[in-house]
């Protein structure tokens, strides 16, 4: 077999959704707001180094395709709807003396080839599994890396997982003052019982980055709270809306600086796409937890290519990825561009229009059967369960 190693060469206004006609959506709600300083400021004591370090990954969750409701395909109406991201305000630009990687087609972090996973050049359109390129970035520091992070939170007693302290991945994208995230990482639509204390580290490199802001708070959570007709899956997307950096509003309403002025934060696209999803290629971001990782340095997955309705499941693209449990809600990418377009021939595949760092979709689940232990499922980014989301979560929190 022949080895193939793939490589891929603002605030957003609700008025940008307008034009969507809208298809039926679930329910979806928001936490209770912490609105005083205090109560942000006894989320921060609550995590100390000991419980960060003790954080438990939540795991990817298992689903059985013939589980999955079938139903017809949502409604994707009009052209892709997009959205520019914007670059961080209180630290340099971006650089571009980024150091170049280049590493083999593999499962883990070694560099020296001896875990190499080879896709055979006939494999090159296929349902399973899809080529990847996964490593240890070694770069958090510059955009759009710093938009990338941790999130850490607290799950109650009476939940589908045990209760204790659990850590995802999350990105800040849409807006200065947004992270976005997987459901599973927010709330338990099994229990309808809400997850809290959420903490967010961007730029988490074996520990925090104090250059980042550090720590940043959560003023609340919004995410769908049932489903509708479609797949639990389809509905796995969420948004958390980060106190300013002094630990109270949010928007920049107290005159403190929001996350974004910090981070940069990622654009988005949803909708249609021309072409198939085995042309579509993202760089796929977490912080693997489980075995064989440690949890504590970002990966990339470079070059992923997908499947759309795998496994008979409509909305749902699959793509290859072989992170684990601590990797759920880190953001799929189109256009990932560290060069801010400086240098187009490196580690970014445009969008049609042309754009660069924009979130497309989120690390959310893998099948059992058939097992697909190298691939990773995430919910498609349509009008209905993204679009709709962000605009009832702009309503809901009214932050500028």
């Amino acid at each position: 077999m022949k080895r193939i190693i793939f490589s891929i060469a603002c605030a957003c206004a609700v008025s940008a959704f307008a034009q969507d006609s809208k298809t039926t959506a679930p329910k979806a709600s928001g936490s209770p707001m912490i609105k005083t300083e205090s109560d942000a400021q006894a989320a921060r004591e609550y995590w100390t180094p000991e419980r960060l370090a003790a954080a438990r990954p939540m795991p990817l969750p298992e689903v059985d395709p013939s589980s999955i409701e079938a139903t017809a395909h949502p409604t994707v109406s009009g052209p892709a709807r997009h959205q520019a991201g914007g670059l961080p305000t209180i630290r340099l630009a971006p650089s571009t003396e980024l150091r170049e990687e280049r590493f083999p087609l593999n499962t883990g972090d070694s560099e020296d080839g001896s875990d190499d996973h080879v896709v055979a050049e006939s494999d090159t359109f296929f349902n399973y599994e899809m080529p990847f390129q996964n490593y240890r970035t070694g770069i958090n520091n510059s955009y759009p890396y710093t938009t990338l992070g941790k999130l850490f939170f607290t799950i109650p007693a009476g939940a589908s997982e045990p209760a204790g302290d659990y850590v995802c991945s999350a990105s800040v994208a849409m807006d200065k003052h947004t992270v976005v995230t997987a459901r599973h990482c927010m709330f338990d639509i099994s229990t309808g019982k809400w997850y809290g204390n959420w903490q967010f580290y961007p730029g988490w490199n074996n520990g925090s980055d104090a250059t980042l802001g550090g720590e940043w708070t959560v003023n609340f959570a919004y995410t769908w709270t049932s489903n509708g007709g479609n797949s639990t899956w389809y509905w796995d997307i969420g948004f958390l809306s980060m106190h300013d950096h002094d630990g109270k509003g949010c928007g920049g309403s107290t005159g403190t600086a929001q996350i974004g002025a910090y981070t940069g934060w990622l654009g988005y696209w949803y909708g249609g796409w021309d072409g198939n999803y085995v042309q579509r290629q993202w760089n796929i971001f977490g912080y693997p937890q489980a075995s064989p990782f440690e949890g504590n340095y970002l990966y990339q997955d470079n070059g992923a290519t997908g499947q759309l309705d795998p496994e008979g499941a409509t909305g749902i693209v699959e793509v290859g990825n072989p992170q684990t449990g601590g990797t759920s809600g880190g953001p799929w990418i189109l256009g990932f561009d560290p060069y801010g377009g400086a240098n187009p021939t490196v580690n970014n595949n445009l969008t049609p229009a042309g754009d660069y760092n924009m979130i497309n979709g989120l690390n959310s689940f893998k099948w059992t059967t058939p097992n697909h232990p190298l691939s990773i499922n995430g919910a498609e980014f349509n009008s209905d369960n993204f679009r709709q989301l962000y605009t009832n979560y702009t309503n809901y929190g009214h932050c500028s």
